[in-house]
């Protein structure tokens, strides 16, 4: 019997924290999930898509729509690669706000 695998480093800790308190728009969710960002080995396409879309609302949040812009579009790029439609459709959500911010 094979166990599930489960990675408890500081920056698989910060990418947690940062998916938790993007949704309470807490400003220091932003270094959390750059933090988390800085620390990915690039072999996890759809948790880095996961993190660049929470890292594109957080900024978004924190009044950056023109920062959130590459991380939306490079996790967009990601999501189609994993293949994640949940995923897919949770940045399309996002892309939508920030084009509508900066009108």
């Amino acid at each position: 019997m094979s166990m599930p695998y489960l990675s408890l480093d500081a920056h698989h800790l910060a990418r947690w924290r940062g998916n938790c308190l993007v949704r309470f728009d807490d400003p220091g969710t932003v270094e959390d999930l750059r933090s988390a960002l800085a620390g990915m080995d690039g072999t996890y396409n759809r948790t880095e898509s996961g993190v660049r879309c929470d890292l594109g609302h957080a900024l978004l949040a924190r009044g950056e729509p023109d920062a959130a812009q590459p991380h939306i579009q490079r996790a967009q790029q990601l999501a189609t690669m994993t293949g994640s439609r949940r995923q897919r459709k949770r940045i399309a959500e996002l892309a939508r706000a920030v084009k509508r911010s900066l009108r």
